[in-house]
């Protein structure tokens, strides 16, 4: 470690300005450019020892790639030329990982340590090489050169990971290989398979076969969190599993491209797929009966000798798949409230002298943690591990925030460090209009390259016990891969810079830059990666009666925004946004980052300029301050909310209070309709109102109510709709009025607290 540490410290001196300009992702730790260029020819040739595999299987991207889009097969001339590359295994490089490449006019030179350096240096040099090298088919016209070049690289951490969960929605295996060649090409190194969960259980068991039969398949609702595995033969099923020769073989090709899979096994929480499967283990009250739902939701195992045989059981036969060094066993949020009722935790407490059931779960990992050192492995947890005690040799996966991994390093545990706020790729990356659903929260591509794995808080001893960092997509809201790879991409391309990339040599200006150069061979690839570069932000402002103004911001000034307003995309030749833009009319606004002809963000708003648009607003209770972001005139800007987020610019929302708006149109006009939003997820207390009223005024003093409803409560979470429609009158007062849900109903999140009520758009015509 030592060691590794100063030749770090050594190459990151010497790093010059010019390598901010160098177009590779992750940005060598120093580099320096040189005049002239290195062309690879049909003559060009490699010398390497061709009877070492690993060697082999390190420079195999650039072989195949070569040959593949170029139609340069350099492995099959052996003599040195006038154009050559060599390849060397050196033991003075310092760092496993480490490489040095220097590209010259005729000759390229790659030195390493070990195989898996060179494979590091074979993808920068690819990256050095135009985009088109990532085609599988023969590319014609392209000038295969590379700018002369002397890079000495390593990377700052040595663990710098993705994780899929697979529990929540199967993934095919070719999508998974799909995952690891694109981790690959950003030198990550660790795959994480969440393999199990409440929602299903993918790891084929040859010993408990109904784990597969029963745990992989649930009631067939692709969006949903449902636990129910009792519902067969007639429903449709939805799930799937990987048998142990799919993941034998998926471990291979990880192995190939030098990426580790870590497998997880989720215990002792988490864990319906396997009780729907093996109800035995299941925790029973003092009757000896299971508990009923929704308890169950995050039911432990019981901590009888049975449920650890069969534990040991999966664990044997994941460690017979998985070579890894690490064994996921999870460790998180557990409830324990079954354990405090159980007569078998019960009497294991009392046989363990164990005085909660903090310390119950800090038995279970460690009775865990003893089994799989035994066979020669080490475990990874969540931070909750640390809840009851530590596990001598546990590895702690920080999620929570960083309080975990802060606490695990200064008992000297080795940290992985991927708090939400920055490492989940399951949160929204944009608070963009039209957003696919995601679980919460916002972590910007921005914010995710900002993280510093290595907290203040730690003494330079502690800070080496930061192994890396990890981002983690959560599959509740992303059942298919074309949205999997939205979520994780281009996030997870700033983590593999987090995670390599000396933290004073980070720049997003810079990394932005060449990320656009990066995004064409995702093209190529067929990435479904979300186009939010930047964070364009949108505010309307009412600039004359019944017109708005709608500005833009957000983006570098070196970077030039385009935008229609008719709901086509944008292109260079499309309107430069350059001043406010007046909105006179109903349309959709389309806004977009352009660089090189690429679309780096983009943002697509609809405008309806109703009766109400752009007039007065006065509100009798003022919103949340959390949750007034666009302030009153929110409500009368001509444009809807998120239909997935309720914490965007657009959404007003009060907790407990009743909603009762004033709209002064002006003059009296002829009005019959309103049409208004109402946010509804009741997992964040937030619930659609219970009653809408409206009244109108001549005078603004005395109204007249000409419309009530009782709002339904809808079936899905997210924008729900409501209008009402009363006989065609006169009015220049409007008056809307919402009542709140009040007390949340027993059974439900935040149940005897008072809902929230988020109001969008009142849409007057």
């Amino acid at each position: 470690m030592k060691k590794y540490f100063l030749f770090f410290t050594i190459s990151v001196f010497c790093i010059s300005a010019f390598a901010q300009n160098v177009n590779i992702i992750p940005l060598p730790a120093s580099a320096n450019v040189e005049s002239g260029n290195f062309t690879f020819t049909k003559t060009t040739c490699i010398i390497y020892d061709r009877k070492n595999d690993a060697l082999q299987t390190g420079l195999y991207p650039l072989l195949y790639k070569l040959k593949q889009a170029a139609g340069i097969d350099i492995a099959k001339n052996k003599k040195t030329t006038s154009s050559s590359i060599e390849v060397l295994l050196d033991n003075t490089i310092s760092g496993d990982e480490a490489y040095e490449l220097y590209v010259a006019q005729n000759k390229i030179s790659i030195k390493a340590k070990t195989p898996a350096g060179i494979f590091y240096a074979v993808q920068s040099l690819l990256q050095l090489l135009p985009p088109s090298i990532e085609a599988t088919s023969l590319q014609k016209n392209i000038d295969w050169s590379v700018q002369c070049i002397a890079i000495k690289d390593a990377p700052r951490f040595s663990y710098r990971g993705i994780m899929l969960d697979v529990a929540r929605h199967y993934m095919p295996v070719e999508f998974l290989q799909k995952l690891i060649d694109l981790m690959a090409m950003q030198k990550m190194n660790r795959f994480h398979l969440h393999l199990t969960d409440s929602q299903g259980w993918r790891f084929e068991s040859k010993k408990y076969p109904k784990l597969t039969k029963i745990g992989a398949y649930r009631k067939g609702t692709p969006l949903n969190t449902t636990y129910n595995y009792n519902s067969r033969p007639n429903d449709t099923l939805y799930g799937g599993y990987y048998t142990q020769q799919q993941l034998r073989g998926l471990v291979k090709y990880a192995a190939e491209r030098f990426i580790t899979i870590i497998p997880e096994i989720e215990m002792p929480a988490h864990s319906m797929s396997a009780l729907a499967a093996y109800p035995e283990l299941a925790c029973v009250d003092s009757s000896g009966k299971p508990f009923p739902y929704p308890q169950q939701i995050q039911n432990e195992y019981c901590t009888k000798d049975e449920t650890f045989n069969f534990l040991d059981d999966i664990l044997s036969e994941v460690m017979e798949v998985f070579p890894s060094k690490y064994i996921h066993v999870a460790g998180d949020e557990a409830g324990k409230e079954t354990w405090k009722k159980c007569p078998y935790d019960i009497k294991r407490m009392k046989e363990e002298g164990l005085s909660n059931v903090e310390e119950l779960q800090s038995y279970f990992i460690r009775r865990i943690e003893k089994f799989v050192n035994s066979k020669g492995r080490s475990i990874i947890g969540w931070d909750e591990i640390l809840q009851g005690g530590l596990a001598p040799n546990a590895t702690v996966m920080s999620w929570t925030g960083i309080e975990g991994g802060i606490k695990a390093a200064q008992q000297h545990h080795n940290v992985i460090m991927t708090p939400g706020g920055y490492c989940y790729l399951d949160h929204y990356q944009s608070d963009a209009p039209g957003e696919p659903s995601a679980f919460g929260g916002l972590t910007t591509l921005a914010k995710t390259y900002s993280y510093n794995p290595v907290p203040d808080e730690l003494t330079n001893e502690q800070s080496a016990y930061i192994q890396g960092t990890q981002g983690n997509l959560w599959t509740e809201y992303v059942p298919t891969t074309s949205k999997a790879e939205y979520m994780i991409f281009p996030r997870a391309i700033a983590l593999a810079e987090v995670g390599w990339t000396p933290y004073q040599h980070k720049n997003y200006e810079n990394f932005t830059s060449r990320l656009t150069s990066y995004l064409k061979r995702l093209d190529i690839h067929h990435v479904n990666y979300s186009k939010h570069l930047f964070e364009i932000k949108l505010a309307t402002t009412s600039s004359a009666p019944g017109e708005v103004t709608a500005s833009l911001s957000g983006v570098a000034k070196e970077y030039k925004m385009y935008y229609t307003m008719d709901g086509s995309l944008p292109t260079s030749a499309s309107s430069m946004y350059t001043s406010p833009i007046p909105v006179k009319q109903n349309g959709i606004l389309t806004a977009a980052v352009i660089k090189d002809n690429m679309i780096l963000d983009q943002l697509k708003k609809t405008f309806n300029l109703h009766k109400a648009a752009g007039k007065k607003i006065t509100l009798e209770i003022e919103p949340s301050k959390q949750y007034n972001k666009g302030g009153n005139g929110a409500l009368i800007n001509g444009s809807l909310g998120n239909d997935e987020n309720f914490n965007d610019d657009e959404w007003l929302g009060w907790n407990g209070k009743t909603f009762n708006a004033t709209i002064d149109l002006g003059e009296e006009k002829a009005v019959s309709s309103l049409s208004t939003r109402f946010f509804h997820r009741p997992s964040s207390w937030v619930w659609v109102a219970k009653k809408l009223t409206v009244q109108v005024s001549a005078d603004g003093t005395n109204f007249t109510t000409v419309a009530e409803k009782q709002v339904d409560i809808p079936a899905n979470d997210g924008a729900a709709a409501t209008s009402v429609k009363w006989q065609t009158q006169n009015a220049r007062y409007i008056r809307v009025t919402a009542e709140p849900l009040g007390i949340i109903p027993a059974g439900n999140t935040g149940a005897g607290d008072q809902a929230w009520l988020f109001v969008d758009e009142l849409i007057v015509e």
